[in-house]
């Protein structure tokens, strides 16, 4: 089974774990299991993983979307429960950020471009501009996933680019899409254009912002899946 399990998020839906502003994800159903971003704080995402029963030996890869301190600030940690992988950086980040994760004996891939970083697996390599920032492209039956950090560069602009780069239309998407300050006029009019390009299921949280997923949810009904820390998210 291909799913998404959310093991950090500020938005809480399972009981028990422990919140905080930012967001990471273990994909799981592929050759390699790997952890999309890693939160802001490195003992919240290792107590959530164990209670969720996800084993950091478990993870083959991480991959940051951007280095924003709420996606980034878990990583040495995670590190130094497992340092035998390799950690793709968006092109942009600091030298000394890639010394830090040399030193602890993972292996830094710097990412510039997009391409398959496992069967099945792509990232749309860095997107934008002053907020660039990479997502993650997951193969399925009849189309594609997308997982997002925070979707700096417009979550629209991030599925043209996942479409174009992969072949197959994203259909699902995942993760932080930075609506949060957004108006409902905003907000309905790209949940209508991210429906003209294809995608059908829809599962906002981390800086989506409440009143922006309650208009998404309105807009896509049915293809409106609830997520948030604890979460598994089917994947295609």
């Amino acid at each position: 089974m291909r799913y998404a399990h959310v093991v950090f998020d500020n938005v809480a839906r399972t009981r028990g774990l422990k919140t905080g502003w930012g967001f990471a994800a273990v994909v799981f159903g592929y050759s390699r299991r790997i952890l999309f971003d890693t939160g802001a704080s490195p003992d919240k995402l290792l107590s959530n993983m164990l209670a969720l029963r996800v084993s950091p030996s478990e993870v083959d890869a991480v991959v940051i979307s951007h280095t924003h301190d709420d996606h980034m600030g878990g990583l040495m940690g995670f590190l130094r429960a497992n340092h035998r992988i390799e950690v793709f950086l968006p092109e942009g980040v600091k030298p000394e950020q890639i010394q830090q994760v040399e030193q602890t004996g993972a292996t830094p891939v710097i990412v510039s471009d997009g391409g398959e970083i496992a069967p099945g697996v792509a990232t749309t390599g860095v997107v934008g501009g002053r907020r660039a920032e990479q997502a993650l492209i997951l193969d399925g039956d009849g189309g594609a996933s997308l997982l997002t950090g925070c979707a700096h560069p417009g979550l629209d602009v991030m599925v043209e680019t996942a479409d174009e780069l992969f072949g197959v239309p994203v259909r699902l998407v995942i993760g932080g899409f930075h609506l949060k300050r957004q108006s409902r006029k905003a907000v309905g009019e790209l949940a209508e254009k991210l429906q003209r390009q294809g995608v059908e299921l829809i599962a906002p949280s981390h800086c989506t912002g409440e009143r922006s997923c309650q208009i998404l949810a309105e807009v896509f009904g049915d293809g409106y899946v609830p997520s948030g820390l604890g979460t598994r998210i089917p994947l295609l």
